[in-house]
């Protein structure tokens, strides 16, 4: 086995492999993998029959074309079962309320409610306050409703059908429904003296390895630090930050699921 420098050598060239295969090309020909890695197909064919039989490697026994095995899953689960969005959302969190000097905090779906279950308090002395473990509604303020839009449609349809059947909407359903789908596609809420009187808030999603909403950040404040020239900074900050933690929990496509998002 050769070394090169600090690395092994078929390590490295066994990863290339594994590097060919993407979504758009799941199954791969030991002719196509030669030519992407610009290795010959005797060490392809060495290498896949080493990854095979440790079950990274698969191949069709009737096209003969080779794709990924089951066992990249299994890793693939141990690492996104690490991930855990607090921990990786507080360095985030905390470089935002830095920026923002506003309170910044951490919510998910629990329950059909939205829940806080991480916060940075702004520094300022006068501030909004946010508690851990607090419970709202999904329907009221920016931090509820950014998580409601981008839910997938049958559970927003479930979570708002069920609210009406407990008279617990204070809006007409087609009327949110209109704001959700303003939310969703620009990848961001306003909310001013929605839940908190004399507040503002500003919210954005967060997206897990799968492509699927697994939370959302939110910078809170007072309105009178709430200017008409300060707002398009504070809405790009929260958004950039939300995309950083969605690309953090493994999201690739982080990107493109905030289409109204600047470079910061």
């Amino acid at each position: 086995m050769k070394e090169s420098g600090q690395t092994v050598q078929s390590v490295e060239r066994a990863l290339s492999i594994m590097e060919c295969f993407t979504l758009e090309k799941p199954q791969q020909t030991l002719g196509e993998l030669a030519v992407q890695t610009k290795l010959s197909k005797s060490t392809i064919y060495r290498l896949l029959t080493t990854l095979a039989r440790c079950g990274y490697i698969k191949q069709d026994e009737v096209t003969q074309k080779y794709s990924l095995g089951f066992k990249l899953f299994n890793l693939g689960a141990v690492v996104a079962g690490n991930m855990s969005l607090r921990d990786t959302s507080l360095p985030f969190m905390k470089k935002l309320c830095n920026e923002l000097s506003e309170t910044i905090d951490l919510n998910i779906i629990e329950e059909d409610q939205r829940v806080c279950i991480e916060m940075v308090e702004s520094s300022e002395q006068i501030r909004n306050i946010v508690r851990v473990g607090q419970r709202n509604a999904l329907w009221v303020g920016a931090s509820g409703k950014v998580l409601l839009a981008n839910l997938e449609e049958t559970e927003r349809r479930r979570i708002l059908d069920e609210a009406i059947k407990l008279n617990q909407l204070q809006i007409e359903k087609s009327v949110l429904e209109k704001e959700l789908d303003v939310i969703r596609s620009q990848g961001y809420v306003t909310s001013i003296d929605d839940r908190v009187k004399g507040s503002f808030a500003i919210a954005s999603p967060i997206f897990n390895h799968t492509g699927k909403l697994i939370g959302g950040v939110t910078a809170a404040g007072p309105i009178h630090r709430l200017s008409e020239e300060r707002t398009p900074f504070l809405i790009q900050q929260v958004m950039y930050t939300a995309y950083k933690i969605s690309e953090a929990m493994g999201d690739s496509e982080a990107k493109s699921r905030y289409p109204t998002m600047v470079t910061v």
